[in-house]
């Protein structure tokens, strides 16, 4: 009995010195001129237990070359697994493929156009270890020139107070616990956009959500961001709403976290709004996908705040000049 309980603290021990391995996935599509700054990003880690997996999602720039070219110089090639596609699968399945054949306990995400801070994993990881009922540890973020200079910390993320569904706080660095993904159907390849997100809502239905305040990621703010540039923002908004369509629909039925559906109106009511006034700015004809936002954003919320009312009666206004753009 007593050799039993001191081989269970020895196995304790062994568990504290030997820190968990974190999984980078690197999804690369044509971002051959930027890649290489991620990829050192992580090399340049202070926690030293970590591997990346670089998918290439059928790139047809120099990307390949350039991705062969890093890894022939790095340190230790047993820490990169690259794998390529043959063609163009998008980026849910490649960030999806990256994970599954992954082996850290942790799974973080970096773009290719990103970069990650020195003491990223290190700080990210110490939150798992004294969070284990988390499933996701994300950071605060620098916003960057198209140089990944000038930096800013940004203002997006923030701890959740009630629910990432509502608070919309999840951002870059996000890491998740492999045992959690493992609980969710992961990366959904019907997300174009905002598959992140759509992940995040499913990992939050398995886990706490914690956050670490101090900025950790580089965020490149350039033309070639994925959901950059005014209409795949608005295109972004869209998939969100159906990932929260998705994330409701599953927790009345398991009963987790789900929200007040006073908040969820509030919200809803609001990104339809921003739709709307998206497709006036936007050079797509008004029809009858603005009429839907905008009499949703109604619907979702008739009395709200004086503001909410102002900024409709400046939609409506904006409606006018461009009606007569188009007759």
């Amino acid at each position: 009995m007593l050799i039993f309980i001191v081989a269970a603290q020895v196995y304790r021990f062994s568990a504290i010195l030997v820190p968990m391995k974190c999984s980078v996935i690197v999804a690369n599509y044509n971002n051959a001129t930027v890649i290489r700054q991620a990829l050192q990003s992580i090399e340049q880690q202070t926690y030293t237990n970590w591997e990346v997996v670089i998918v290439d999602d059928g790139s047809t720039d120099d990307s390949l070359q350039t991705i062969e070219s890093y890894l022939a110089t790095v340190p230790d090639r047993t820490k990169y697994n690259f794998i390529a596609f043959a063609e163009n699968k998008g980026q849910p399945t490649a960030k999806h493929v990256g994970v599954t054949n992954s082996t850290g306990k942790v799974v973080g995400i970096c773009d290719p156009d990103d970069a990650l801070h020195p003491e990223a994993i290190a700080k990210i990881m110490q939150a798992h270890a004294l969070n284990p009922a988390a499933s996701i540890v994300f950071t605060n973020l620098y916003r960057c020139n198209h140089t990944l200079k000038n930096c800013v910390a940004g203002n997006e993320a923030g701890a959740i107070m009630n629910s990432n569904l509502i608070d919309d706080k999840v951002s870059a660095f996000a890491t998740f616990k492999r045992s959690a993904y493992d609980k969710t159907t992961g990366f959904s390849p019907e997300f174009k956009l905002a598959s992140d997100k759509d992940l995040y809502f499913k990992l939050e239905e398995t886990g706490d959500i914690i956050y670490v305040a101090e900025p950790l990621y580089f965020y490149r703010v350039w033309p070639k961001g994925v959901s950059q540039g005014f209409d795949n923002y608005v295109r972004s908004r869209d998939y969100r709403l159906l990932a929260i369509e998705k994330a409701v629909a599953r927790r009345k039925v398991s009963g987790i976290k789900v929200p007040e559906q006073k908040d969820l109106n509030k919200l809803l009511s609001e990104i339809h709004l921003l739709q709307a006034e998206g497709l006036i700015y936007s050079e797509q004809r008004l029809g009858t996908k603005f009429l839907k936002h905008l009499g949703l954003a109604i619907l979702y919320n008739p009395l709200g705040s004086i503001n909410r009312k102002i900024k409709a009666a400046f939609i409506l206004s904006r409606i006018k000049r461009k009606l007569k753009k188009q007759l």
